[in-house]
């Protein structure tokens, strides 16, 4: 048999800095394959009084370098490179989601062509779109230039024209371009050029000596050939560039980082596609982070990738957008207390303005399950539109996996109300693979791909994520007073279980036993349009979920009921209850 290639880089030290914490992980070769060795997080450091992001590196490199007895930092500097005595890591990588994000005009020919793969770029990072022009703008010149010096964009992004196509329409959009940064005041924005690639000396002649210029391979090669990955990349460089020229000391992590620091987005984005690549069931893999500014959602459709970042939704310093997006009455429908608006509202400012805290009572924790649920099934329902190859609906089909990252999810009190969150937010149907990153490990591996391949695969494969188990869950509704029947043989023992309708049942499956699993679902109620079938499943922390509330499905609408009702549900899935 084959053996594998030594890794190139023996130990690679990881920082993520979020809006609220950073989070930093030490991956080391053990007997030829990588594995995690630590973790720490702690606080970001990005604010006031500090603002110096490398401030909150130092402190969870040391409490890294405490538990292991490695020594990481000589003085206030992590130690970055091979070193004679065994000090150190041989590379430093960054990634970051906090703060503002970049301020973004795009410029194309066509809406539906390169400036739908435009968007679909600058998906990929964390970009607030101010404008875009294209030769469907029907503003004057001076208008146009006018909107972009109103917008103070940081980046201006130009797509267009097919590979030795169109040259006279796009100079016309880039002398447009060039008069608009002649003209700003102050800092000029950077200009990321990605469309015909004929036009590349053009470019540079036009702007390459008024503002930092990148390019990348054109994005629509052709009018049926859509090629992002390498604007992805550069625009990930741009992002770090960005985030070094602002507040937050972000200036010694961009030079200390092998790769600057690239956006956490960016690192879901190469994961996902990764394990999208990967036989198994279902039609692909989704990543769902929900963060203190942003909620994120990575997917592989179909081995397709797609990225939603939601500046606008987060569970700390975007909350009160978040609430008024998603409407209180659909947080109201999570909660087993009357609540009103104001009510809502109140605990949306406050932890806005405390984005660190976590809930400190059972109404607080409430309040925290509701607005997370409904922030990611707002996104999921933005994030659907542009994904091909998967039936129209509300219902989101079998995954393999559903990962659940950010604190709300992955650091939830309990593994299987992580599970129960992503259940009742994504109301998947049929057998899902249920996952967790509780180690912030996806950012990492994200930004080891470019540089270590070999790290990606040495950790998934080895629990980098915490597997929660396997999720049944059926598509209609039934008059039945129960759900579904199971029977669950592993090698020592059988379970029997009926579901009640409209309940959740637990079966305790440890990580990494198998078991066959043979259901028969009451009348209305189906997976893959079967009512009767055996499956084999994988156990996690959370266990094997039986979910008997049919799909689509809503808590009560009266209060009282729902008191009742969403106990049970948090219950059922604890690990204290499994059976």
């Amino acid at each position: 048999m084959a053996t594998q290639p030594a890794p190139a880089v023996q130990s690679i030290l990881s920082a993520d800095f979020g809006s609220v914490n950073t989070r930093a992980v030490l991956l080391d070769v053990v007997n030829g394959k990588y594995r995690l060795i630590s973790r720490a997080q702690v606080l970001t450091t990005d604010a006031p009084p500090l603002v110096d992001v490398g401030i909150g590196l130092r402190r969870a490199v040391q409490q890294m370098a405490t538990l292991t007895g490695r020594i990481l930092i000589k003085g206030e500097e992590v130690i970055v490179g091979q070193q004679t005595d065994g000090t150190g890591v041989d590379l430093f990588l960054a990634t970051a989601s906090g703060g503002r994000p970049m301020k973004a005009v795009l410029v194309g020919l066509m809406p539906d062509v390169s400036l739908a793969t435009g968007r679909r770029t600058l998906a990929s990072s964390y970009i607030e779109l101010t404008d875009t022009l294209s030769l469907a703008d029907v503003r004057s010149t001076q208008d146009q230039v006018n909107a972009i010096l109103r917008s103070q964009p940081d980046l201006i992004f130009v797509v267009g024209g097919t590979d030795f196509g169109a040259t006279e329409s796009v100079i016309s959009l880039l002398k447009t371009v060039r008069l608009a940064v002649l003209l700003v005041r102050g800092t000029k924005p950077v200009v990321l050029y990605a469309g015909n690639d004929a036009l590349r000396e053009t470019v540079n002649e036009l702007l390459g000596q008024e503002v930092t210029l990148f390019m990348a391979s054109n994005v629509r090669p052709s009018i049926y050939e859509e090629k992002i990955a390498p604007a992805q990349l550069e625009l990930s460089m741009v992002y770090g560039a960005y985030k070094s020229a602002n507040a937050g000391g972000y200036t010694e992590v961009q030079h200390r980082s092998a790769l600057g620091v690239l956006p956490t987005a960016q690192s879901y984005s190469n994961v996902v596609r990764y394990l999208g690549e990967l036989p198994g069931a279902g039609i692909g893999v989704m990543c769902v982070d929900v963060g203190s500014s942003t909620v994120t959602i990575c997917a592989s459709i179909r081995k397709q990738p797609y990225i939603t970042i939601r500046p606008d939704l987060g569970l700390g310093h975007s909350i009160v957008s978040g609430v008024t997006a998603v409407g209180t009455r659909n947080i109201q429908r999570w909660l087993t207390f009357d609540a009103s608006e104001t009510d809502i509202l109140d605990y949306a400012y406050n932890k806005s303005l405390r984005p660190a805290t976590v809930p400190q009572t059972s109404q607080d924790l409430e309040f925290e399950y509701a607005i997370a649920r409904e922030l990611i099934r707002n996104a999921i329902a933005g994030a659907r539109p542009s994904w091909r190859g998967i039936p129209r609906g509300d219902l989101l089909p079998a995954m393999r996996p559903i990962i659940g990252a950010g604190s709300v999810l992955a650091q939830a009190i309990d593994p299987g109300i992580g599970a129960l969150l992503m259940l009742d937010s994504l109301q998947p149907v049929g057998i899902s693979e249920l996952q967790l990153d509780p180690y912030g490990i996806i950012a990492a591996l994200g930004g080891a791909a470019y540089v270590e391949p070999l790290a990606v695969l040495h950790i998934l494969e080895t629990g980098g994520l915490l597997n929660l188990g396997t999720a049944i869950t059926p598509l209609g509704k039934t008059r039945d007073s129960k759900a579904m029947e199971v029977l669950v043989q592993t090698a020592d023992r059988e379970v029997h279980k009926s579901v009640a309708t409209g309940a959740l049942e637990v079966i305790d499956l440890p990580t990494g036993q198998k078991a066959r699993v043979t259901i028969k679902l009451s009348s209305g109620l189906t997976i893959n349009r079967k009512r009767d079938f055996t499956v084999e499943v994988e156990g996690g922390a959370a266990g094997l979920i039986l979910d008997g509330r049919g799909r689509p499905f809503a808590p009560p609408r009266d209060v009282k009921l729902r008191a009742q009702v969403l106990p049970r549900w948090y219950a059922a899935v604890r690990s204290d209850n499994k059976e």
